[in-house]
């Protein structure tokens, strides 16, 4: 059996990597793809930031009734920023208000009337500030104005201790983390780990699924087109081993995708890094040990023959290759569900998760990359795989079995 097996495999495997189109999509595509998309994503952001940052804002100022004498250290402050102050009048306040809702202009500041008795009398009064939460500009001009404001009241409050011959060292009762040491305890690699783990796995299943739709459906359904299916049935050679053989080209397929899609993710890391603040030293820095890979490859084999096994039943029970795409896309959707799932996990995932089929691998994979997983969600993720997968090939041994199953009759 198992050297029908081999034979079968030897026989996909040459018809898939003779291909060159398919060689194309399964290894040049990915790895070409992700460098030049993570880099053009980094350089779009560093323009969009540098736009935003660099472009001068409209604000308008309502002073209100009788702070003629107190504007003075607001306008110095709110002209310190890259903007264009705008003073207007009560009548004009609504006219403003639609103009930052037509995102024409980034701000208005209305003070309230006859603050400067507040601030002589040391009390609290509010400074309503408009802006438009969809408008980048104004957003950023938002951000910007707090930031001034808040410093602007930090001074007025350190002039007023001052002015009563007191210590500054009374607005703060105590520091956190000033003084220059080694803080953050979390294991060597973990924290550059944990922002490879929030994209690396998604992009895994996607591209084990993908390549394995890539070949798998031709495998089966297209056999079944081309009607070389029914040759190879006849010959003496076992239901069982043309099934291993085929799930295993399927597989072999998927990896070498995924693998290929996981070098252009570490080729494009220092862009999408970066996008999450991570530095250049840190990203170089990074190494997963031995026994991690050792963990990945544990995991991972199991994963992509269990994905293998999905996509070689769909083509098992579909009449052709266009009738398999269509059974297949919802289970894509699923797959891609599942993975968008784990990206929104942190540490402590609910406990379904733990226990269902692709997704607990792809949260334990997550653990590797961040150098934090246990032998026994090791264990538990791929023996689930195993376990979902010998299933699938069980239920597609038994339609290759029936040739009334197998070809729709």
């Amino acid at each position: 059996m198992l050297s029908d097996s081999i034979i079968i495999l030897k026989k996909e495997l040459r018809r898939i990597f003779t291909d060159r189109r398919m060689v194309a999509m399964l290894v040049l595509l990915p790895l070409l793809m992700l460098p030049v998309m993570y880099s053009v994503m980094a350089k779009m952001g560093e323009s969009r930031d540098s736009d935003i940052t660099s472009f001068r804002s409209t604000i308008c100022i309502y002073e209100g009734v009788g702070n003629e004498n107190v504007m003075g250290p607001f306008i110095e402050a709110f002209s310190a920023i890259n903007t264009e102050l705008e003073i207007v009048q009560f009548s004009e306040v609504d006219a403003v208000k639609l103009a930052i809702t037509e995102k024409e202009k980034e701000l208005l500041l209305v003070m309230p009337d006859n603050f400067h008795e507040s601030l002589s009398g040391c009390s609290t009064f509010d400074i309503a500030v408009y802006f438009n939460s969809t408008a980048d500009y104004s957003q950023y001009a938002y951000s910007r104005i707090n930031e001034v404001m808040t410093a602007l009241n930090g001074d007025i409050v350190r002039e007023r201790i001052l002015e009563r011959d007191l210590s500054e060292e009374i607005l703060s009762v105590f520091t956190v983390n000033e003084v220059p040491m080694q803080y953050d305890l979390a294991k060597e690699g973990s924290v550059i780990g944990k922002i490879i783990s929030i994209l690396l796995p998604f992009f895994i299943i996607i591209y084990l699924f993908v390549n394995s739709m890539k070949v798998g459906l031709d495998t089966v359904a297209g056999e079944k087109e081309r009607g070389t299916l029914a040759v190879t049935l006849v010959n003496q050679v076992g239901r069982l081993s043309i099934v291993i053989g085929k799930m295993m080209s399927v597989m072999i397929a998927a990896i070498v995708g995924a693998a290929s899609s996981v070098i252009g993710l570490i080729i494009g890391s220092r862009y999408f890094m970066g996008m999450f603040g991570a530095s250049g030293a840190a990203i170089t820095s990074y190494s997963m040990s031995t026994i991690h890979i050792l963990q990945f490859a544990i995991v991972i084999i199991p994963l992509a023959v269990l994905v293998a096994s999905l996509v070689l039943i769909v083509s098992t029970f579909a009449r052709n290759t266009k009738e398999g795409q269509g059974m297949i896309m919802p289970l894509y959707f699923v797959v891609m569900i599942m993975g968008m799932a784990t990206m929104q996990t942190g540490d402590v995932a609910p406990k379904w998760m733990l226990s269902t089929p692709i997704i607990n691998s792809l949260l334990v994979l997550k653990e590797i990359l961040m150098q934090a997983a246990s032998w026994s969600s090791i264990v538990t993720a791929s023996l689930s795989s195993i376990v979902f997968a010998a299933i699938l090939i069980y239920l597609t041994l038994r339609m290759f079995s029936s040739e009334k199953i197998l070809f729709r009759i």
